[in-house]
């Protein structure tokens, strides 16, 4: 079986998730991992999905017919698995460029980002929008964890960064 990755966005409407699962199951291929999410009146996600060779373009065709969706299709390489993984979390007042901040400072360290995460919430005691940015990365070790730290306090007082070692 070969990995594929499926990316769909459209206009939502019940059932699409269902639609999707029955394709994949119909063509039996195997649903691995996934991200699904409504934004406003949109459908987005991707999913990672492991598909026999000889069901693939079945599995196109009947993708296909969705309605409503952009959907695409692409091969996966599976890579090593990182040795040193870390969860970075930062929180703090909503501002413009927060993600253009962090994830500059994250390769100007040379770290590679595996999963970003963020949402905007309201702070409970303020009632001030929070935003929340969740990364999963690898680094070559914590001592260049440390540094990409210490830049990232220089972002200002009111981001608070945390970050755990996960392997």
């Amino acid at each position: 079986m070969e990995k594929w990755i499926l990316s769909v966005i459209g206009e939502d409407y019940p059932g699409i998730t269902e639609t999707l699962a029955q394709a994949i199951q119909d063509n039996q291929a195997n649903w691995l991992d996934a991200s699904l999410r409504r934004i406003g009146d949109r459908y987005a996600g991707i999913i990672e999905l492991e598909v026999p060779a000889a069901n693939l373009q079945p599995l196109k065709q009947q993708l296909g017919t969705v309605r409503g969706l952009s959907i695409e299709l692409q091969r996966v390489t599976p890579k090593v698995a990182p040795s040193l993984q870390f969860h970075l979390e930062v929180i703090g007042n909503d501002r413009p460029g927060i993600v253009a901040s962090v994830t500059e400072i994250i390769r100007g360290h040379r770290a590679n980002i595996d999963q970003l995460e963020s949402n905007l919430d309201t702070a409970n005691h303020t009632g001030v929008p929070l935003f929340r940015l969740n990364i999963l990365l690898t680094a070559q070790d914590e001592e260049q964890l440390d540094r990409m730290e210490q830049s990232l306090f220089t972002l200002g007082d009111d981001l608070m960064v945390e970050y755990q070692r996960i392997t």
